[in-house]
């Protein structure tokens, strides 16, 4: 029997373990970001990056799908493959473009296009019927003002600097890129069309994750089998683009790092959680944090690599931080009447079988 306090946890649980997740892995998804600029800037081949990160995503989360999913993977039929592949395709072989962008150009440029994901990934869960949209209702409306501010949030760090403030010593890791003066040359037209392209195709990927999860309900396996099969589509790209056995050589250097920092918390955790949100809260949900790394590597990119904090970054931050807080109270007041409902249908019933039993004393 569960008490008070049991239920309780559950409840909060339920309420604030989705919001949690989706910042630890903006935190995470921060730190990679800034990691993998260091590690491009060297001259490390991001396609052997990607490759070596997702095999060895697929190797840490094996361990979890046989303990808790054991003989579920040959559940995995034609129609599961296929939308496995797909996912694969447009949420690891696609964004993994996003790394050449940003080594064309800048972090702090980057990740302004992650502004994109939200606006597109709720209007493709409005056209799939995955999001329920009624501008003719308060929380409907609150819902695409909070996006909307959050893309404007970012909008205004891209656009407006102002004036630069000196709020701590900025480049405290001595950080002097090789490739420094690089980010705004010929290459930075070719890197912002990449930007775009990636962040347009995760945006499809919440969808699809949230239909591969339909077709295959089993989150710790469709992460194994999607990470292997973009380990795998991300090396042939790779090998057709660069067949140097140098190229493809580990280290033990920043590279390395990266590489293990990004397939235990950028690959493994990451997709395991973002599978548990979407059966949770929807596939909207967890796009609208990516507006949260914005912050955060704002702050980091001036903090760690010397970038220059603006007002006009300070501004912005607030405006996502604002946009993000109507969004999570719309989508918090959509979940409040189908728990008052509950409550209502308990006492219907119980006062039925009240009825029932006066009457049957009666008889």
């Amino acid at each position: 029997m569960e008490g008070p306090s049991s239920t309780s946890s559950l409840k909060l649980k339920a309420e604030w373990g989705p919001a949690i997740c989706m910042v630890l892995i903006e935190v995470f998804t921060t730190g990679q970001m800034l990691l993998t600029k260091v590690v491009v800037d060297a001259g490390l081949f991001v396609f052997a990056l990607l490759t070596y990160r997702f095999f060895l995503g697929t190797l840490l989360v094996v361990p979890l799908a046989i303990i808790f999913e054991r003989g579920k993977w040959k559940e995995i039929k034609l129609k599961a493959f296929i939308w496995i592949f797909t996912s694969a395709l447009v949420g690891f072989t696609i964004p993994g473009l996003y790394y050449i962008g940003l080594g064309d150009t800048s972090p702090g440029y980057a990740i302004n296009f992650y502004n994109i994901i939200p606006i597109a990934t709720f209007i493709l869960a409005v056209l799939f019927r995955k999001e329920p949209l009624n501008l003719k209702s308060l929380v409907g409306n609150i819902k695409v003002i909070g996006t909307l501010v959050c893309v404007g949030g970012t909008l205004v760090i891209s656009l407006y600097k102002g004036k630069v403030l000196h709020l701590w010593p900025t480049n405290i890791i001595g950080y002097h890129p090789k490739q420094s003066g690089s980010a705004f040359g010929h290459h930075h037209m070719r890197g912002t069309v990449l930007l775009i392209v990636s962040c347009l195709s995760l945006a499809v990927w919440y969808t699809v994750q949230a239909q591969m999860l339909k077709v295959f309900p089993y989150k710790y396996w469709s992460t194994v089998a999607t990470c292997f099969v973009g380990c795998i589509q991300m090396a042939v790209v790779g090998v057709a683009m660069n067949r140097e056995k140098v190229t493809w050589q580990l280290k033990w250097n920043m590279s390395l790092l990266t590489i293990v920092y990004s397939a235990i918390l950028n690959t493994a955790a990451k997709f395991v959680m973002i599978s548990w949100v979407v059966t949770q809260r929807g596939p909207t949900y967890p796009s609208m944090f990516c507006a949260v790394s914005v912050l955060f590597t704002t702050v980091l990119d001036s903090l760690l690599l010397g970038h220059d904090l603006s007002v006009g970054s300070i501004l912005g931050m607030f405006m996502i931080l604002a946009g993000l807080y109507l969004f999570l109270w719309g989508k918090r007041k959509e979940l409040v009447p189908n728990k008052e409902e509950k409550p209502n249908d308990e006492v219907h019933s119980q006062s039925e079988d009240k009825i029932k039993e006066s009457s049957g004393s009666n008889v």
